[in-house]
């Protein structure tokens, strides 16, 4: 392992990090939260104390793979700056992404602590909202972080401009849908669900990206 190329651990991270995040992140969805009232804080508490290991897992796994899709993201950030076609973009991506991922670590950390003291109750339901607020505001600049960098590769033919187009849309979508569910808890479980289609997409993005990242020499 000691001698893996840059590009081979970028197209690993690219391959393995969003995969782990979305499988965690519809855990948290589909199971933890799956019966919770939304605009609820006290529900989301109760539900994350119930399933107190899922939660615990999934809140710390989230952070590590979103690093590694996050470091895979910025290797290619970094080739296409001062180099061309994207570079304006590429470059401008860098810190909302950056800004996003500690929002995500953040609120992980966050998610966690009200998961492992839920008592006294108001205390933990308070350390959620806040744990919820940072994992918004994460999602909005993550989100507008990946529509430049996917932009700027769609400037690229290596990159499959038709793909990074389609990945730009997509996570211009998800700008949007993350701003909705955020301001209003009326739409937010609806958001969170099409949020997580987008996700989808970006993933299989990233693995297509991370096995030609594989295939260099």
């Amino acid at each position: 392992m000691g001698t893996i190329s840059t590009a081979k651990l970028a197209g690993i991270s690219l391959i393995l990090g969003p995969v782990i995040t979305v499988v965690c992140y519809f855990i948290q969805q589909l199971v933890i939260f799956a019966d919770v009232e939304w605009g609820n804080a006290a529900s989301w508490a109760a539900a994350a104390a119930d399933h107190g290991p899922a939660m615990v897992a999934t809140s710390i796994i989230v952070p590590l793979s979103l690093m590694m899709l996050v470091y895979g993201i910025l290797f290619i950030a970094n080739e296409i700056r001062g180099n061309g076609n994207g570079d304006a973009l590429a470059r401008y991506s860098v810190p909302l992404i950056l800004i996003g991922m500690t929002g995500f670590v953040l609120s992980s950390g966050n998610f966690v602590a009200a998961t492992i003291f839920p008592e006294p109750a108001a205390a933990a339901e308070a350390v959620f909202l806040a744990a919820a607020g940072m994992n918004g505001i994460g999602g909005i600049f993550f989100s507008l972080g990946f529509t430049a960098i996917f932009f700027a590769m769609a400037s690229r033919e290596e990159y499959n401009s038709m793909l990074a187009n389609i990945a730009a849309l997509v996570a211009v979508l998800a700008f949007v849908l993350s701003i909705i569910g955020f301001a209003s808890t009326e739409f937010g479980e609806l958001m969170t669900q099409l949020v997580g289609v987008t996700y989808i997409v970006h993933t299989i993005y990233a693995v297509y990206i991370g096995r030609g990242l594989l295939t260099r020499e």
